[in-house]
């Protein structure tokens, strides 16, 4: 609304209501807060005895130390210093090696009578150090032994070792480990170029980009199984982000859309993120999705009869934190938000989770609701433009206190966007069709081994292991490798 040409005076009031409503109460805050700073300036003399009595506390302190000192100097021994910051950190899970120092033989000379210096025994200072062992890279010169039948014209050769692709030069150890370098430390093709260099590996980026298209269609009957498993569930998560086109300056950007669940993420990139491209990626879907409140979504979603949306009270949240520097009164949304998550950590099983969102959570909510009925703000304000997202999307957002399943937030679809964003960043996106379709695999075996605690890169080795050693009939899932080495 115009107030300068604005005619309708009962508007106007209206609007003059609001904000003489609004300015009390930024009075009353100013009020208290002055109140406040009184109460910490406390009275004249106050900070002065205050310090006084921490100086008098010193004091004791250094004749504590003191006295402490003077018994320990006759034994001989210096007080140790005190440690500063936080100390080693644990390291379990590197090799821990034994490494004894010794005097040169030219050293093991008394300074003092010039007799010879012995080890004694259990004379032993002991320190840690953490070290590093450079990467290093050979060529194998792989002979596969022949062997012949003594009775018959049989042949046999043993055989070689695994490799990304078949007769080619690198093994698959090395096509892994630039995959992993890619897709989880955001290492582009060209930098790991370089850093191999350094070690005396010549190769160049296509060479690099083989292994990694190698892989990615070694694990496309997983990456198919993830889509799969994904959409038999009943409640699954789903967001999209842009993805760079870079075949051309002036090349539309791509949009990355993921599905999650509880255990297993996937991800597809698209042209774009309509309606069309929603109705596509969940196919036909029955279920809940938790989703943002993007417009897309909700028209994708009427194309499914089965399809049902839930809210995402993280969004809501970060509305509410975004409104409270300019609006005080928005902490107590904040705090209702805060009771909802409280409320899911009491949950000792799905039965109980049930019964409390069926009963606190529903009081929290009504609580929400007639609070934010009594708030007087414009719509146009960061508070009012909050409440009227909340209150349009209600439906949404409260839907989960009459199933146990539903999600309270869609955290985990955006933590399965950390690895693409970041790697978004460094790598920029991808050049052509084949790149996005590799980028897609691999980040959605990636992030779900990482979802369930496993090791990206041992649980990539094995399930190609296996896609070779079968011809492709067969394929490892993430939750069922069993390594070693689980996280």
């Amino acid at each position: 609304m115009n107030l300068v040409t604005e005619s309708n005076v009962a508007r106007l009031r209206q609007v003059a209501g609001i904000l003489q409503a609004q300015n009390q109460h930024l009075l009353k805050v100013l009020t208290a807060k002055c109140a406040e700073l009184d109460k910490l300036k406390g009275r004249p003399g106050d900070l002065q005895r205050v310090l006084e009595g921490l100086e008098a506390v010193g004091g004791q302190q250094v004749e504590s130390g003191a006295d402490s000192g003077a018994d320990t100097a006759g034994s001989g021994n210096k007080p140790r210093k005190p440690q500063t910051g936080h100390g080693p950190t644990p390291q379990p899970d590197i090799a821990h090696e034994p490494q004894l120092f010794e005097l040169d033989e030219a050293d093991q000379i008394c300074p003092k009578c010039g007799d010879t210096l012995a080890p004694e025994a259990g004379d032993v200072e002991t320190s840690e150090m953490v070290d590093v062992v450079e990467v290093t890279y050979r060529v194998i010169e792989v002979q596969r032994q022949g062997y012949e039948c003594c009775r018959c014209d049989f042949h046999d050769i043993a055989p070689g070792p695994d490799r990304a692709v078949d007769g080619g030069r690198y093994s698959l150890a090395f096509g892994v480990k630039v995959a992993i370098d890619k897709y989880v430390h955001h290492l582009p093709l060209e930098r790991q170029v370089r850093i191999m260099a350094q070690h005396g590996l010549r190769v160049t980026s296509q060479a690099l980009w083989d292994q990694v298209w190698a892989l990615a269609t070694l694990l496309l009957p997983v990456y198919d199984g993830l889509y799969e498993h994904i959409l038999s569930q009943r409640v699954i998560g789903l967001d999209q982000t842009g993805w760079p086109n870079l075949n051309s300056r002036r090349a539309k950007k791509w949009q990355m859309w993921a599905l999650t669940s509880v255990d297993a993420a996937y991800h597809q990139i698209r042209d774009d993120k309509s309606a069309a491209s929603f109705t596509a990626l969940v196919g036909d879907f029955e279920g809940t999705i938790v989703c943002d409140a993007l417009s897309t979504h909700g028209a994708g979603a009427r194309e499914g009869p089965g399809i049902e949306l839930a809210g995402c009270w993280a969004h809501i949240r970060r509305k509410f934190a975004e409104a409270e520097p300019n609006f005080p009164e928005a902490r107590q949304m904040l705090d209702l938000i805060r009771e909802l998550y409280d409320i899911e950590g009491e949950a000792s099983s799905a039965e109980h989770r049930a019964e409390l969102r069926s009963t606190k959570s529903r009081a929290a909510l009504e609580r929400m609701k007639a609070w934010m009925a009594s708030v007087s703000t414009l719509s146009s304000t960061d508070l009012g433009s909050a409440i009227k997202h909340t209150v349009k999307f209600w439906d949404r957002l409260t839907r989960f206190a009459a199933d146990a399943e539903i999600w309270l937030d869609n955290n985990r679809t955006e933590r399965a966007f950390r690895g693409p964003v970041v790697g978004r960043r460094n790598h920029f996106g991808s050049k052509s069709r084949r790149g996005t379709r590799a980028a897609a695999i691999l980040y959605s075996v990636i992030e779900s081994a990482k979802a369930i605690g496993v090791d990206p890169a041992a649980y990539i080795t094995e399930a190609a292991r296996i896609a070779k050693a079968t011809d492709g009939d067969e394929h490892l899932m993430p939750w069922d490798f069993e390594p070693a080495s689980r996280a």
